[in-house]
């Protein structure tokens, strides 16, 4: 504008993207029962893992073989691993053990390079972090939880990590 090759500045009067608000409750025990009732052996196995690890979707959605030790789980956040390398390591406990045994007893015949993928055999989640094939698994299992079961309000994976986060 001062030099002249603009006339009017064009981020003024932009629109301001409100800030999301907080849920203001948690998933009680009860919602989280009946949902799993309904739940595919995928999603069950997903949902306790969540439950008893609590990392990010997508570095959940990225774990591999390798990646399960004699000491534990290992986890590279995605978020952090450019910056700082941090690994989070979880304890294997009978309860994590069964649940990793459930995920590789749910997966199809074409078994991929991650504990949760496709029926091709494809990792849910690509490079870019989009895992738009789990969001829809994830949708329709909300959708079939709330026409089958009692409870009424959806819930998501951040949910269940902040269900984790109370205890």
């Amino acid at each position: 504008m001062k030099w002249g090759i603009i006339d009017r500045n064009p981020v003024k009067e932009q629109i301001k993207k409100l800030p999301v608000p907080r849920r203001e409750r948690y998933v009680e025990d009860w919602e989280l029962e009946a949902a799993l009732s309904v739940a595919s052996p995928t999603l069950h196995a997903y949902v306790i893992l969540i439950l008893l690890t609590g990392p990010r979707r997508g570095d959940l959605l990225r774990l591999r073989p390798t990646d399960r030790r004699e000491d534990g789980i290992h986890v590279q956040p995605h978020k952090t691993a450019k910056s700082t390398g941090t690994r989070l390591i979880f304890e294997w406990s009978p309860a994590l053990h069964e649940a990793v045994d459930a995920a590789k007893a749910a997966r199809t015949k074409v078994i991929g390079l991650t504990l949760f993928s496709t029926r091709e055999g494809k990792p849910y989640v690509d490079d870019s972090g989009f895992a738009n094939g789990f969001d829809s698994l994830w949708r329709r299992f909300m959708d079939k939880a709330i026409r089958d079961t009692s409870f009424q309000n959806r819930f998501t994976e951040k949910d269940l990590r902040k269900k984790v986060e109370r205890y």
